[in-house]
Order: C-alpha cells, then structure tokens, then sequence
C-alpha cells in the first residue's frame, strides 16, 4: 500500500495544477461583461453629476447665496450665471419661474440622454424645485 501512496499524491497534484486558470472563453465573456458595465458607467455618470449640480445650484440660489435679488429675471440671470460655467445648457423653456405668496417658485425640467449602443439610450430625468423666499 505504501507504494501506491506517491502515485496518488502526484496524481492529484496534477489534477489541481490542470485545472488553475480561466480559460479563453471565460476570459472573453468577463471582458465583454467588465466593458459592458464599463461603458454603462462612462455613459450614465456625466448625466447623473449634470443632475446632481443642478440640484445643488437651486438649492444654493434658495439658501440665500443669490446675487440677482428677488425678482424673476435676476433669479433666472443667477441660474445661467452659475451653471453656464458648470457647462450645463439648459433651454429657457424649461426653468419655470412663478411667482408665489412669500417669493418665486423656480423648477427645473429636463431629459438628459445619452446613447448606449444602436437604439438602446439612457435618460436622467432632471426634475428640481425649490421655493426662494423674499
């Protein structure tokens, strides 16, 4: 029995070594799935942090950080002033400023897309509103 226990141990020292590695079709397949998801990534993230700075804009402009004053042409001037320099473009028809009881109502409406591959888009949907008081 002692001979055979070499044998053995080899063996499975060979089976193991076999069978380390990814093989090349694994290896194309988690490419193609890391470059996906990748691509995802490049394409999605500029819109969400277009978003997110237009949130933080109204939200300044709101706090008091306004230089514009109360009135709805300086409060629009104060928008485009501080996101023209962020580079985001954002068509006039598309703020809405009302006037309200205490000040203006400002809100943001806007798609954000972007191509994915072919016919297959990604959209971010920027829809902010703040209350800026007198």
């Amino acid at each position: 029995m002692a001979a055979m226990e070499p044998n053995r141990t080899r063996n499975r020292v060979a089976t193991r070594h076999a069978q380390a590695g990814i093989t090349a079709i694994g290896f194309i397949v988690l490419a193609l799935l890391f470059g996906v998801i990748g691509l995802a990534a490049l394409k999605v993230v500029p819109l969400y942090i277009q978003k997110l700075t237009v949130a933080r804009v109204l939200a300044d402009i709101a706090e008091g950080g306004r230089s514009g004053g109360t009135t709805a042409q300086g409060i629009r001037n104060d928008l485009e002033a501080r996101l023209i320099p962020e580079s985001i473009n954002i068509p006039r028809e598309n703020v809405k400023i009302t006037q309200v009881r205490d000040g203006f109502q400002v809100r943001i409406q806007q798609e954000a897309r972007s191509q994915f591959v072919g016919s297959l888009w990604f959209v971010v949907v920027i829809d902010e509103q703040v209350e800026i008081r007198r």
